[in-house]
């Protein structure tokens, strides 16, 4: 897999579409229509509202450095660390280590999925980078392997009986997750569920603002656990996920309790609670359930081998992802849409401190970004001190939730998007360090993605957006992220 001849900007001067980047910015993933797919004489690319191509259709490239990028046909996993990636190319399975430049064929005849809404996971890392599960092909079927990333040694693991469609590694790289198909619908063949839905196909899809679900066609997959160190392959509605070296489960009482590797049992969540699962804190061996003690709304509790702690709100039954609104990337602080049990119409979006198992309502706006005991609150205010409307400008609040005090306000301004490197965010022109929500500097607009080393990625002075096209024009390159006499003034304060 040859590099092109470098260059300062990435891509061409036709539509494209960022799919992912390295931490570091020393990769990209994109797409871009560089042909005249539908013979109208002309390059261009509208999205629909399904998220679907109209125009010329957008093919995926990787750039491993600057130039026109390495034509690829789909990436199915990347690093958490940015590290490996895998990708097909030319029905060639491949990882590639970013920081040796390795290239690895995992497999060959690789069929690539490029039609699907949901396509199947067929390679996925552990939540640290080191190992890494994926789906390779024999005689007609696929199993699973599992590779130790430093050593370079691999093993089979197995699925049982039926067609293997999906697998997945536990982010704690514990446990392998099988989704498996028998001939469920007595068709006599195994086929894997497809989506009838108006969901535009997953491969260089643009933005989605609707889209409708009408069902599923084929066989329904079951849900199978191994552990990676050794044991039997488990299955069952009891089990509800893993959580580091061991598994969250269901009693037939309806109790929850945590299963260790050694078989030993811990009731976490009594029968009394009849408790819906929230949200798993596996760094701190805790759950965060919903009590279904009455028949629309649950009061909200956490509870773990020694921890019993009411949180005093509510969420509605059944619980919808929905009322999840974000979870911080360390895993501290966790946001969810709830009602208060003194007074059912009070809804509001609360914080969960999971390390000091604290709860705090967000005092206005809501949560964008969250890292440590820090959480950026984005509040859409009117110019004139009237109503908070959607088309308003936008004013930025940086949140200690940990102490509870007000919030300072950073920034106003109509710019959006977020963007997240590392320890910084690039949000509403300003540059912040989330660790101290010191506002680093004033940035220019037009950001596509932001890199830990203080950089952005924006259209390059060449680039032409063609008229009626709704999709981003190339090529694009890195430039400070900060403008000229801020990243002076930065310099001078480190100084």
């Amino acid at each position: 897999m040859t590099s092109p001849t470098p260059s300062e900007d990435y891509g061409t001067a036709h539509p494209f579409l960022l799919l992912d980047s390295a931490p570091d910015g020393q990769w990209l993933l994109a797409c871009q229509a560089r042909e005249d797919t539908n013979g109208d004489g002309r390059i261009e690319t509208v999205f629909g509202y399904h998220g679907n191509i109209v125009g010329d259709a957008l093919r995926p490239y990787l750039f491993l450095e600057p130039g026109e990028g390495i034509r690829i046909d789909e990436v199915l996993a990347v690093a958490p660390t940015g590290r490996f990636l895998v990708l097909v190319r030319d029905t060639t399975l491949w990882l590639l280590d970013m920081e040796t430049r390795e290239e690895k064929v995992l497999a060959s005849q690789v069929m690539s999925d490029t039609t699907s809404p949901h396509p199947p996971s067929r390679a996925s890392f552990s939540r640290d980078g080191l190992r890494l599960l994926y789906l390779r092909p024999e005689a007609g079927r696929s199993v699973a392997v599992v590779r130790d990333l430093l050593q370079g040694t691999e093993r089979v693991l197995d699925a049982g009986r039926g067609l293997l469609g999906q697998a997945l590694l536990d982010p704690s790289g514990q446990w392998a997750v099988f989704d498996v198909v028998e001939d469920t619908n007595s068709d006599g063949k195994e086929s894997w569920p497809q989506a009838d839905t108006t969901l535009a196909s997953a491969t260089c899809r643009g933005p989605v603002i609707s889209s409708s679900h009408f069902g599923w066609e084929g066989d329904t997959p079951v849900r199978r656990y191994r552990r990676l160190e050794g044991g039997p392959l488990l299955q069952g509605d009891d089990i509800l996920q893993p959580m580091g070296e061991g598994l969250l489960r269901r009693a037939p009482d309806r109790s929850l309790f945590f299963e260790h590797a050694d078989g030993r049992r811990e009731t976490w969540v009594p029968s009394s609670c009849n408790g819906t699962l929230v949200f798993a804190d596996t760094a701190r061996e805790q759950v965060v359930v919903a009590c279904e003690t009455q028949p629309d709304r649950g009061p909200l509790e956490l509870h773990g081998a020694r921890v019993h702690h009411p949180l005093g709100w509510q969420t509605y039954l059944p619980f919808s992802d929905n009322s999840l609104r974000l979870s911080g990337s360390d895993g501290r602080l966790l946001s969810l849409w709830v009602v208060s049990e003194a007074a059912s119409s009070n809804e509001a979006d609360i914080v969960i401190d999971l390390e000091r198992r604290t709860v705090r309502v967000v005092p206005l706006g809501q949560v964008v970004a969250f890292l440590g005991a820090h959480a950026l609150l984005q509040e859409s205010v009117d110019p004139d001190g009237g109503c908070r409307c959607a088309q308003s400008g936008q004013r930025l609040w940086f949140w200690n939730v940990e102490t509870g005090s007000p919030p300072n306000v950073l920034s106003e301004s109509t710019d959006s998007g977020l963007f997240q490197a590392g320890d910084t965010v690039l949000v509403m022109g300003k540059r912040i360090d989330l660790r101290t929500g010191k506002v680093l500097g004033d940035a220019s607009g037009g950001a596509l993605a932001l890199d830990i080393r203080g950089r952005v990625l924006r259209p390059g002075p060449t680039a032409v957006k063609e008229p009626g096209s709704s999709a981003q024009s190339g090529p694009v390159r890195w430039e400070p992220a900060l403008k000229a006499h801020e990243s002076q003034r930065t310099q001078k304060e480190q100084e």
